[in-house]
């Protein structure tokens, strides 16, 4: 498994592999790609959170892909848009958006649990 921050790194960039290459490139809500890049941002939560300041360039790709997947779970609920995600309901999206505000928010509050 790959560190935090290559996880995010690759998101970011939309590396093959990736949870936000798999949502955009092949339609798909890849859960285990899902959970390994919302727990690269809890362990990078708990690794920052004595720390004051967050590096800018880690927050700004952490801000990119959770910004990303919210619009693109907007794209899929648009009936004029032709995106889609083939294997989740729009409840499961929900939920999946619920968990990524929260764990976002943390990081960015700085108060890992």
């Amino acid at each position: 498994m790959y560190d935090a921050r290559t996880i995010i790194d690759h998101n970011f960039k939309g590396s093959e592999g990736s949870f936000i290459h798999d949502l955009h490139e092949k339609n798909i809500f890849n859960i285990a790609a899902f959970k390994e890049y919302v727990d690269a941002i809890t362990q990078l939560t708990e690794h920052e959170k004595d720390e004051q300041m967050i590096e800018r360039s880690l927050m700004d790709q952490v801000f990119f892909t959770y910004s990303y997947i919210l619009k693109s779970v907007i794209w899929h609920l648009d009936l004029n848009d032709h995106s889609s995600i083939e294997n989740m309901s729009d409840e499961q999206l929900a939920e999946m958006v619920e968990r990524l505000e929260t764990v976002v928010r943390t990081f960015i509050q700085g108060n890992a649990k």
